[in-house]
């Protein structure tokens, strides 16, 4: 029966996103607001189905506790980007809703289709990648993860303290911070796969990443509620509503997202059976969501 839904979800994700491309012209209202997330989430409905069907692998087919746990986290690290915005101040959001009570939600529907999203096309491209990737090997020793964890921490000072010039940091620092830890308490981790000479995850993943920013672009050029980059110095040439050399971003970005996911992924099964932090974990991060909303209302959006 799943494996029948599964399969089904591949013409109901695509019917979706047609149906939404002909309200949308059709200047439906509803639509034209909401347009970016029914976009992302029939795509995603539609590419779990396609990759189940190449792998019999996607996120859907695995416990439904698994794809919920990367949508709710994947609203947590999204706002971490969030908050580096207040002082990078690289985009803001237009035309959204003007009541919280439809916004909130908008944020975190939008917001909760990163992870899955991305972990999906990198499903994609792995499955298109039949004989392993490699390049060449490097030696993880203990004074290379720790020049990474250093390299880390001052990429974000900088982006931080001179964001004009060093702005940019901000998409791989979580790369040298992350990744490193990930190593460490021997989670997935693209060192780990580097070691082995194994280069087909950190290419899946990459691809991932300039598929998405494509996307996210697309979807976000036909949404009445957007946003709008400014890049310093760099704010000319846009392919949609991102300058061209915005889109060099997403690729680090993609490995960012998947160093987040695998810590959190270890966090969480280190909280497996400890059902009350794994309660106030919920709790504190929906706390600290309404937080990261009310401050995006206040610095980010524009009315």
């Amino acid at each position: 029966m799943k494996e029948n839904v599964l399969r089904f979800n591949l013409y109901l994700g695509l019917g979706i996103l047609l149906f939404s491309f002909v309200l949308l012209f059709l200047d439906v209202g509803f639509v034209k607001r909401w347009f970016f997330c029914i976009a992302w989430w029939s795509f995603i409905l539609a590419l779990d189905s396609l990759n189940f069907r190449r792998t019999k692998s996607s996120l859907l087919s695995r416990p439904a506790k698994d794809f919920l746990f990367a949508a709710y986290i994947s609203v947590f690290v999204w706002l971490i980007f969030e908050l580096f915005n207040l002082r990078l101040k690289n985009w803001s959001y237009r035309d959204l809703p003007p009541s919280l009570l439809e916004r909130w939600p908008g944020y975190f529907l939008a917001f909760a289709s990163v992870i899955p999203a991305m972990k999906e096309l990198s499903l994609f491209f792995k499955s298109l990648l039949k004989k392993k990737f490699g390049l060449f090997r490097i030696r993880m020793t203990h004074g290379l993860l720790r020049f990474l964890l250093l390299l880390g921490a001052i990429s974000v000072f900088l982006a931080l303290a001179r964001p004009r010039i060093f702005f940019p940091l901000t998409w791989l620092c979580f790369i040298f911070l992350l990744e490193p830890l990930n190593f460490y308490l021997r989670n997935e981790s693209f060192l780990k796969d580097i070691e082995k000479r194994e280069w087909s995850g950190f290419l899946s993943w990459v691809l991932a990443g300039l598929a998405a920013g494509l996307l996210w672009e697309f979807w976000n050029f036909w949404s009445k509620s957007h946003w709008e980059y400014s890049l310093p110095y760099l704010n000319f040439w846009r392919i949609f509503k991102m300058p061209a050399f915005g889109y060099t971003g997403f690729l680090p970005f993609a490995l960012e997202i998947f160093a987040f996911l695998a810590l959190l992924t270890n966090f969480r099964q280190r909280l497996q059976k400890r059902m009350i932090l794994k309660g106030l974990a919920f709790i504190s991060l929906l706390f600290f969501y309404a937080f990261c909303f009310y401050l995006i209302d206040r610095w980010t959006l524009i009315p």
